[in-house]
């Protein structure tokens, strides 16, 4: 992985909300949304997909809100298209394809070790529609694995 590829993650627990920001050293995207376990394992699963190349094209919709993110491949590379309507615009984002599921894979690990060492993981029950519940992290057990 590129060393300037830099990957951090905020989940909010109490609400689902979820942030994945990945910097290259150039440009900085941030992948937000609500109902993080429904948002993260289809983020997991666009980039896996179209990593293997099942998919050229893929929308995210960023449950919460109106805004939405289009991302495809071109060769090498991970070209992500944010539609936001606050603020409003068209923002495009283009990163090296296996570098950003690198960084997201280590920051997603390193984001797992710190609430494992602050005690909050693994969860003691498994609860319907938390965002480490067992689907999200079957989902990044797939992701990683690539």
């Amino acid at each position: 992985m590129d060393a300037n590829y830099k990957c951090s993650i905020d989940i909010r627990f109490n609400g689902g909300d979820i942030q994945f920001d990945v910097s290259d050293g150039m440009q900085s995207f941030s992948f937000k949304s609500g109902i993080g376990f429904v948002a993260i394992p289809h983020f997991f699963w666009t980039l896996s997909s179209l990593y293997k190349g099942d998919i050229s094209e893929a929308q995210l919709d960023c449950h919460g809100n109106s805004d939405y993110y289009l991302f495809s491949r071109d060769g090498t590379n991970l070209l992500i298209k944010h539609i936001g309507h606050y603020p409003e615009g068209i923002f495009n984002y283009q990163f090296k394809l296996k570098d950003y599921m690198k960084a997201i894979d280590t920051g997603f690990q390193k984001y797992l070790q710190q609430l494992e060492k602050e005690g909050v993981f693994p969860l003691k029950t498994q609860e319907f529609g938390h965002p480490l519940g067992e689907d999200v992290l079957n989902a990044f057990n797939v992701f990683s694995s690539l």
